[in-house]
Parts: C-alpha cells; sequence; structure tokens
C-alpha cells in the first residue's frame, strides 16, 4: 500500500507528501481557509481527470493517435443531503488535437479504465481510525 502523508499547516490547509512530491490542499476563501492551495474536492476531481488522461495518451501512443496538447475540463456538482455535503455529479469534455473518428469509441473506453473513475463508480470502503 503506498502511503500519502497528510500534515496540518494551519487553518484549513494542509500539505501533502507522497513519494518526492509535496503539495497545498486548502479552502477556498469563501469556505473559510486561506486558498493556498486546490480544495480537496478540486483535487478529486483533478486526480480523474488526470487518470482518464494518462489511459488515453497511453492508447493514443499505441495506436499512434496524436494526442500531444490534449484538454480534460470537467465540472462537477455539489448536493447537500441534511448535514453531509458530496459530489453529486461530474462532467468532462475531452478535446484532441485532431478528430479520431472511428476511434472515439475506444479512447473513451480506455479513459474509462482508469483506476480513480473505477474506484468512485464503485465506492471503496473507506476505514478511519484514531
Amino acid at each position: 500500500m503506498d502511503l500519502v502523508n497528510i500534515k496540518h499547516e494551519g487553518g484549513l490547509c494542509f500539505s501533502v507528501n507522497v513519494r518526492d512530491h509535496r503539495f497545498l490542499v486548502d479552502m477556498a476563501k469563501d469556505e473559510g481557509g486561506s486558498d493556498k492551495g486546490v480544495s480537496p474536492a478540486e483535487l478529486l476531481i483533478a486526480a480523474l481527470g488526470s487518470c482518464v488522461g494518462a489511459h488515453i495518451a497511453r492508447y493514443c501512443q499505441t495506436a499512434n493517435i496524436s494526442h500531444e496538447g490534449m484538454e480534460i475540463n470537467l465540472t462537477f456538482q455539489i448536493a447537500a443531503e441534511g448535514n453531509e455535503r458530496r459530489i453529486s455529479g461530474i462532467v468532462g469534455d475531452i478535446s484532441l488535437p485532431q478528430d479520431p473518428g472511428p476511434r472515439s469509441k475506444a479512447i473513451l473506453r480506455a479513459g474509462k479504465n482508469c483506476i480513480i473513475r473505477n474506484t468512485l463508480a464503485r465506492g471503496p470502503e473507506i476505514d478511519l481510525d484514531i
């Protein structure tokens, strides 16, 4: 199991340490944070988009399909249910530098094979302890 270390940096800001990488996650100012980094929800959406992109890029490399400069735009909606908030919907738009024509379905299948998408679709068990 890979270790992801989260350290409180003050307020609602946390540093995330993974392997040799470090970045900040914080809430927006209108949510009580300092906006020193992306929010946890934005980070989740970014993880999904980059995972989908990596799978599409790998497929395109193998199939010799132009993908340099590919962009993935994701939007998400938040739903409030009682005291709980959650991401209720995610919509993505993938732009490739050229129309892949009949290969579009295969490219989408490759993107849908991403571990983050599969995890979100099936709902992982989450065990927290103090």
